[in-house]
C-alpha cells in the first residue's frame, strides 16, 4: 500500500496550547502504514522540537495573516512556497490545524486539485464562516455540535462537516496514586496568559470565595507569549491580585512542562473558554467548571463530571467552587466519573479513527 503525504499548517511552532496539542496526537499517532505527515509551522520552537523529537518531519514556513493589508504581498509568495511544498512531497491532501489559514489551502486547492481539510477549534459567527470561505473547503472538522452549528447557519453542506470531539492521552493523564496536599482545595486556570483565557475573571472570582473559604488556594497555570499586548495583561493580572490582597491564595506557576503532574496538584480545574485542558483534568480524575462557550458544554456532563455555569455574574462560579471546597468527598466522587467517562470519550484511538474516516473518504483508501 502507497503511503499518502499529508501537509498539516499549525498555527504555531514557538509555543503548546490546546491546538497544538491536538495535533500532536494526531500526527503522532496517525497509521504510519497508510499516512505520512508533514507539519508546516510559521516559526520554530517548542513545539517544533516536539514534534521532531517524535519523528515527525517540520518545514518553517511563516504563513501571514491573509486578510491585513500590510501582508498582500507577503501572502501570495508565501502561498507560492506551500504550494511548492506541497508539490515536491507530492501532498494527497492539505490539513490546516488553524481555519485562519483557510485562503492559503485554496491556493493549493487550486493548482494542484488535491482535497483540504480546515479543523474549526474556535467558535466562529456564520459571517467569519463566509469570509474565510469554508465553502471551498472539500472537508470541515468542528470540535464540537455548538461549534458545527455556525456553519450550516452559514449555509455549508452538512455532508461536508464532521464533528470529532478533542482527545487526551490516557496513559499520560491519570489519577494521582495518593493525594498530592492536604487541608487546602486548589482551584486551577490553565492556559497562555492572554484575554481569552480570562486570568483577570478567575482572580476576581478569587476574591469572592476567600472570605468565604480560607481554605480555597487557586493557580495560574501558564505563561503570557511575547507579544506586547499580552505582557500587559499578565501585569493587570498581578495587579488585580495585589489590589485584592490576593498574593497568599493565588500563585502564579509559569509554563509547566509536567501537565500531567500540574493537573494531579489540582483538587479542581475551572476553564473559562473552553479547550483540551477539560480533557486532560478529566482523565486525571478532577472535576471541572466551565461556561457554556465553545465544546464546554458537550465535554462536561453537568452535575456528574463538574458543572456548566453562565460566566456573567461571577458569583455562580464562586458558589460551585465553595461547594466542592467545602465538600471534598463529593468532589472526590466527580473526579472518579469525570476519570470514567474521559476513557470512554477522550481517547486518542477514537479521535484518530474518526479523522482517518475523513481523509478515508477523500482520498479512497483501500
Amino acid at each position: 500500500m502507497d503511503k499518502k503525504p499529508i501537509l498539516y499548517l499549525s498555527h504555531c511552532g514557538s509555543s503548546i496550547g490546546g491546538g497544538e496539542k491536538q495535533l500532536a496526537y494526531l500526527v503522532e499517532n496517525i497509521d504510519r502504514t497508510r499516512y505520512c505527515p508533514l507539519v508546516v509551522c510559521p516559526d520554530d520552537g517548542i513545539f517544533v522540537e516536539h514534534l521532531r523529537c517524535a519523528d515527525i518531519p517540520t518545514v518553517i514556513l511563516n504563513l501571514p495573516p491573509w486578510r491585513q493589508v500590510k501582508s498582500v504581498i507577503a501572502r501570495y509568495s508565501a502561498a507560492k512556497k506551500l504550494v511548492s511544498l506541497a508539490e515536491i512531497h507530492d501532498a494527497h491532501l492539505v490539513h490546516t490545524s488553524d481555519s485562519w489559514f483557510n485562503p492559503y489551502l485554496w491556493s493549493v486547492r487550486r493548482q494542484l486539485a488535491i482535497p483540504i481539510v480546515s479543523h474549526v477549534r474556535n467558535l466562529l459567527t456564520p459571517t467569519q464562516v463566509r469570509k474565510y470561505r469554508f465553502d471551498r473547503m472539500d472537508s470541515i472538522i468542528a470540535i464540537s455540535e455548538q461549534s458545527k452549528a455556525p456553519l450550516i447557519q452559514a449555509g455549508i453542506d452538512t455532508q461536508k462537516i464532521n464533528v470529532v470531539r478533542n482527545c487526551v492521552d490516557l496513559s499520560v493523564f491519570q489519577p494521582a496514586s495518593e493525594p498530592v496536599h492536604s487541608g487546602e482545595y486548589v482551584v486551577g486556570l490553565v492556559g497562555r496568559i492572554e484575554p481569552f483565557k480570562c486570568q483577570k475573571v478567575f482572580v476576581e472570582i478569587a476574591a469572592k470565595i476567600v472570605p468565604q473559604c480560607k481554605k480555597v488556594r487557586f493557580r495560574i497555570i501558564g505563561s503570557a507569549l511575547g507579544a506586547p499586548e499580552h505582557r500587559t495583561y499578565e501585569r493587570e493580572v498581578r495587579q488585580l491580585v495585589t489590589k485584592h490582597e490576593l498574593q497568599e491564595f493565588v500563585h502564579f506557576t509559569g509554563h509547566r512542562t509536567d501537565m500531567p503532574k500540574a493537573m494531579q496538584e489540582l483538587d479542581l480545574l475551572v476553564t473559562l473558554s473552553a479547550g483540551s485542558v477539560i480533557a486532560e483534568a478529566m482523565a486525571t480524575g478532577k472535576p471541572v467548571i466551565g461556561t457554556p462557550v465553545g465544546s464546554t458544554a458537550e465535554m462536561i456532563v453537568h452535575g456528574e463530571t463538574g458543572y456548566v455555569v453562565p460566566l456573567d455574574p461571577i458569583d455562580g462560579i464562586a458558589d460551585k467552587i465553595v461547594e466542592l471546597a467545602k465538600d471534598p468527598t463529593r468532589s472526590v466522587r466527580m473526579g472518579q466519573r469525570a476519570r470514567k467517562y474521559a476513557e470512554e470519550v477522550f481517547g486518542v484511538e477514537r479521535h484518530v479513527q474518526k479523522v482517518q474516516d475523513v481523509y478515508k473518504k477523500l482520498l479512497i483508501v483501500g
